[in-house]
């Protein structure tokens, strides 16, 4: 072969490999797009969940007997989209988590309620989902809410 033809056909070879990787970037940043979309979505489904006063609750009531049934079901959903927001992380730009974080951590601080179904369901979810929300919580309490907590969880793994 020629060197003519041997440079074209890299060339040729190079325009394929770079439109390939092109596209393949483009597709992965739609999907970011999209998924993004999805949970703000979500989000606006999930707090209508809680009635008209929704988010008030979630900060005032103090246990789970106070809820009705589906209200109950949406703070599973809120913890669900707490994980789900951070299963995402490379979605978010940093700035975007930054302030998803700062959300977190104000949910979290502000209800006992949400704390106290974290409780109730952290041992379904694997060590590193787990470590994620103990973090936020841990990161939000006080050192006196912070024993209180372990003393529950050591007290309720003792009696199983």
């Amino acid at each position: 072969m020629t060197d003519v033809v041997k440079l074209t056909l890299l060339s040729f070879i190079a325009i394929l490999l770079f439109g390939t990787v092109y596209g393949q970037r483009m597709i992965v940043e739609n999907q970011k797009i999209q998924m993004k979309q999805q949970f703000h979505s979500d989000f606006i489904s999930l707090v209508s969940l809680f009635g008209e006063d929704g988010l008030n609750k979630l900060y005032s009531v103090k246990t789970s007997k106070e809820l009705s049934e589906k209200e109950v079901f949406a703070t599973g959903l809120m913890l669900q989209r707490f994980i789900v927001a951070n299963r995402m992380r490379n979605a978010w730009i940093p700035e975007e988590w930054e302030y998803i974080e700062k959300d977190i951590k104000a949910a979290m601080k502000n209800s006992q309620l949400l704390r106290d179904r974290w409780e109730q369901v952290r041992n379904w979810y694997s060590p590193e989902v787990r470590s994620f929300l103990d973090k936020i919580v841990f990161d939000v309490l006080s050192e006196k809410e912070k024993l209180q907590i372990l003393r529950d969880r050591f007290t309720n793994e003792s009696s199983k």
